[in-house]
């Protein structure tokens, strides 16, 4: 595609977009006050995933290193 043909794209769609937004301040603010709450519904969600994954690789740790020292061997499997 022709980088001028992408510009100009660019350019009218930004001014689109923008001219949107002024048109329809109002309905833009409530969609935009909706979507805050899901937003950080999935935030929290993400972040909840990886204090749990965190959790599970902490504690697969500290099992491994009981049943190591339990057997007396090291990594190498040596005694």
């Amino acid at each position: 595609m022709n980088p001028y043909a992408s510009l100009l794209g660019g350019l009218l769609l930004t001014a689109l977009g923008a001219f949107g937004i002024y048109k329809f301040l109002g309905d833009f603010l409530t969609v935009l006050k909706g979507v805050v709450g899901v937003v950080v519904l999935i935030i929290g969600v993400i972040f909840l995933m990886i204090g749990v994954s965190d959790l599970r690789d902490r504690l697969r740790e500290k099992r491994e290193k009981k049943a190591e020292a339990s057997t007396g061997t090291d990594m190498g499997g040596e005694k």
